[in-house]
């Protein structure tokens, strides 16, 4: 009988280290794609559209704070000049808005919650659901497409591995509850 208990014991052990083993490969896969997210995150210069900037001794900085969170969704709403696109008055409007906010013909984006909040973020994605995302432009959730000035048909051209790379880096991120508001198309004539 003991001999029968030693023999538990020593499988028990050698399957925890086996599955030990594993995990331990499976983390220095993840820590690998992780940098690899972050390094694209920032040669993609995510950070230019969707990290609000705070004001700072050196002028405008990205905040830290609120890394990748997108608009902020205390932020005012800009309205919408009643003028010709090419007009003064729209160029003026232009340089009224912050990093977060773009306007042109299609009316006015703002930048997404790249964080992994569940309800304002990018939370309840899976990888597949972000790589379908960056391959069609079309957010699956919102059934809407992805507004300019996102660049998603350059990000359609990387690899599975390197947009799971991406998505892998921003799971790490910390959750930010920031509900950013919808685009708002230009008024019609």
């Amino acid at each position: 009988m003991s001999r029968v208990i030693l023999l538990i014991i020593v499988f028990i052990l050698g399957l925890h280290t086996a599955v030990s083993a594993q995990d331990n490969i499976n983390d220095g896969v993840n820590k690998k794609r992780v940098q690899r997210g972050l390094q694209l995150v920032n040669q993609g210069r995510c950070n230019d559209c969707h990290t609000p900037l705070v004001e700072a001794e050196d002028g405008l900085v990205p905040d830290t704070n609120r890394t990748l969170s997108g608009h902020p969704s205390d932020s005012e709403i800009p309205k919408i000049p009643n003028s010709e696109i090419d007009s003064e008055e729209w160029l003026e409007f232009l340089s009224t808005l912050d990093s977060t906010v773009w306007a042109g013909e299609w009316g006015i984006s703002f930048s997404a919650n790249l964080t992994p909040d569940s309800t304002t973020g990018i939370g309840k994605w899976n990888e597949d659901v972000f790589v379908e995302i960056m391959r069609s432009g079309r957010h699956v959730s919102l059934k809407r497409n992805i507004n300019p000035p996102m660049p998603w048909k350059d990000y359609a051209k990387l690899s599975d591995e390197d947009l799971k790379s991406i998505f892998a880096y921003l799971a790490t991120l910390k959750p930010i509850n920031n509900a950013v508001s919808k685009p708002i198309p230009l008024p019609q004539d």
